[in-house]
């Protein structure tokens, strides 16, 4: 019985463990969606004529909704003395139960301040006017959010931003309603929310690297088809120039030599040394057989002179011998 009775004491308590677990993370994840919610941005009107809009930013890393909560611009409800119903009485609720009031980490939100919250959930029931608060509660009624009071000397065409960078309200010329507030990089941010806005299944983008990947493929072929090209030809004129030189000094070698041949013929011719004249004739003899262009082609020229004759005569006479 005692057993048992422990065992039931021990589920209890890890029952009610878990559940005290549970509040308090629901407790602190609560606190930590209202912490991120804040205001980022108002406008009175714009030159597209729209209205007064007032921009909601979640500075998480997780989707926060700001259905539930309250937003306003009458003043009364910064009096402590308010009972919650009251001050809920003097604000504007922001329904629940549609993803349009989900933002999604690092995102923002625009709702309008047209006084027509008829036509949808981002349209408030109250207008916005140079002076006016806005201020931001959490469900309850009695947690302000944030709050912001906008220049008195504000026109249409301006708005009033907040600078996260260097945390203060600043008055912009330039409205960058959805998109960060600092103009360079609302200027960055504004090309490529164009880009994803006509393209957000990345098609356009995908063609467009792929025609990059091509393009660079056709011109380094057409530019080594051109290499080649005048490679190809400096190599055949510097052949052409290399056969005619061995060519020149060829024929140049083969004058020479038969000249003297003939030169040195002339000078011992009738000496009546006939050792000198067969060592002069079979000189002359590989002298005038000259080879052609035709590789492994011998081509053998007769001829015809008084020395051939000569070398016959002492021939006959080393036979007579």
């Amino acid at each position: 019985m005692l057993k048992a009775l422990l065992k039931t004491n021990m589920k209890t308590n890890k029952i009610v463990t878990l559940t005290v677990m549970l509040m308090l993370c629901f407790i602190g994840a609560s606190a930590d969606g209202v912490k991120s919610l804040r205001l980022s941005e108002a406008a009175i009107g714009d030159s597209a004529g729209t209205g007064a809009w007032i921009e909601i930013q979640n500075t998480s890393w997780g989707t926060q909704n700001l259905g539930g909560y309250y937003i306003t611009n009458d003043p009364a409800v910064f009096n402590t003395e308010l009972t919650a119903p009251q001050r809920i009485a003097k604000m504007h609720l922001i329904a629940t139960g549609n993803p349009i009031t989900k933002i999604t980490p690092q995102n923002c939100i625009l709702l309008y301040a047209d006084g027509h919250d008829n036509l949808g959930l981002q349209h408030m029931n109250f207008t916005l006017h140079p002076g006016d608060i806005i201020a931001i509660y959490s469900g309850n009624g009695i947690d302000l959010v944030d709050s912001v009071t906008i220049p008195a000397d504000i026109t249409a065409t301006q708005s009033f931003a907040y600078n996260s960078k260097d945390n203060v309200w600043t008055v912009c010329d330039k409205p960058t309603p959805t998109l960060a507030n600092d103009y360079e990089t609302a200027k960055k941010n504004n090309k490529i929310a164009e880009f994803k806005e006509k393209d957000p299944h990345g098609f356009a983008m995908a063609i467009m690297a792929m025609g990059v990947v091509f393009g660079c493929l056709a011109l380094l072929y057409i530019f080594f088809t051109i290499f080649g090209k005048v490679a190809n030809l400096f190599s055949e004129k510097k052949f052409k120039l290399i056969k005619i030189s061995t060519k020149a000094k060829a024929s140049k070698n083969n004058e020479e030599t038969v000249a003297a041949i003939m030169a040195v013929t002339e000078a011992t011719s009738g000496t009546g040394n006939e050792n000198l004249d067969v060592a002069l004739i079979a000189l002359s003899l590989q002298a005038e057989m000259a080879h052609d262009e035709e590789s492994g082609v011998i081509t053998i020229k007769p001829t015809k002179s008084a020395w051939a004759d000569k070398g016959d005569q002492i021939e006959a006479g080393m036979l007579e011998i």
